[in-house]
């Protein structure tokens, strides 16, 4: 059990989030993720083996082992341990210790691999809520305590590690590397709440701050997405973007990091337009102006994003491609389709053509076709692994 133990703290752990920022009270809270969740897995030496004990019908349900790691189902989207009044009746009855370690560390539980490094991110299944003024300990979302039960949980094994999601990272960089970076980001981000614009930050993690503008009022006029969105100082959502940033980041790591910066300004400029017509005062736990909302929208948002971020560089396509046009149903959506990736297999860069091709369409159509036509695009060079 000890060497187990080294083994666990040499594990590199990478928090993809601010420090001490997220926080949730769920007695306050009416989403009911127990609710909604149809799992939950922990450690079957530790906490899974005294509930078996406790409830040996649970056995049944046993649906995945991963070395220590065992997932169970929980019927009709409800725990079968959330009680009347909406309670965890693990710990009401036995303790919180005794909860497994998913549920402990929840909603920090979205957990990827880049290398051998473990990377922790957000789950959204909670409506996290944000704390301005960083409070690492007072708070739930505090790295130290989540790194503590980590270091305990069978997630740090090999073999649990060895099944999680790999981020890919740009041809020819190490994990580590891009990690450090980004890392690096996430402090940046951190210090900026509350102070700072978001644009102001992205501007200042970049030596070509020029570069940047230049681009995103030339992308984001395709998409009718103008700077003057942005106020004039500060405000909740320019927090919320700089919680988000680190995570948002974690879907795009396949990109350089200047391509990152990009796709995170025209993500804002999303969520601004998309807010005028809800307004940016959060009116729910899950409108787009809360961090579940919007994380929730620039992710789905980001394809067309992303491949608009990569578009003054060769990328590369299938010539197969031209042959699966979507089903648009519309003349000139299909033939822009056609432009564009016609241009990507011929290895040269998007940008000039989607202003040609994109322009003669209206910006509905615009961004569907980008989002449809980006599963058949990425950056010159890349492989998956």
């Amino acid at each position: 059990m000890k060497s187990e133990t080294k083994k666990r703290d040499k594990v590199p752990i990478y928090m993809a989030f601010p420090d001490g920022v997220f926080h949730y009270v769920c007695r306050e809270c009416t989403m009911v993720c127990c609710y909604r969740s149809a799992e939950f897995d922990g450690s079957f030496r530790d906490q899974i083996a005294q509930l078996v004990q406790l409830y040996p019908a649970m056995e049944i349900t046993a649906i995945r082992r991963r070395g220590d790691v065992v997932k169970f189902a929980t019927p009709s989207g409800r725990c079968y341990f959330l009680d009347a009044d909406n309670r965890c009746g693990v710990e009401v009855r036995h303790g919180k210790e005794i909860k497994p370690v998913a549920c402990r560390v929840f909603p920090f539980n979205n957990y990827y691999r880049a290398g051998r490094i473990f990377v922790v991110g957000l789950n959204f299944l909670c409506p996290l809520k944000l704390e301005i003024g960083a409070a690492p300990g007072q708070v739930e979302g505090d790295h130290a305590r989540i790194e503590a039960h980590l270091r305990q949980s069978p997630y740090m094994d090999p073999s649990y590690i060895d099944s999680m999601r790999k981020l890919e990272v740009p041809p020819g960089l190490k994990a580590a590397d891009e990690l450090a970076v980004e890392a690096e980001f996430r402090d940046f981000c951190s210090e900026a709440l509350g102070q700072k614009q978001f644009v102001e930050t992205l501007r200042s993690a970049t030596a070509e701050p020029g570069e940047l503008d230049a681009f995103v009022a030339s992308a984001g006029g395709l998409l009718n997405l103008d700077v003057s969105l942005r106020p004039a100082t500060r405000d909740h959502i320019d927090d919320l973007l700089l919680a988000l940033a680190p995570m948002l980041r974690l879907n795009i790591l396949n990109l350089t990091a200047d391509k990152r910066l990009r796709v995170l300004a025209l993500s804002e400029l999303v969520l601004r337009r998309l807010l005028t017509i809800t307004g940016t005062q959060p009116i729910g736990p899950a409108d787009a102006s809360t961090p579940k909302g919007a994380f929730e929208i620039l992710t789905r948002m980001a394809p067309a994003l992303n491949l608009l971020a990569i578009a003054d560089q060769p990328v590369r396509t299938s010539k197969q491609a031209l042959k699966r046009l979507p089903p648009f149903g519309d003349a000139e959506m299909t033939f822009a389709a056609f432009e564009l990736l016609r241009t990507a297999a011929n290895g040269q860069p998007l940008f000039e053509r989607m202003h040609t091709s994109l322009e003669r369409l209206p910006v509905v159509d615009r961004m569907a076709l980008l989002m449809e036509l980006a599963p058949f695009v990425g950056q010159a060079g890349t492989t998956k692994t």
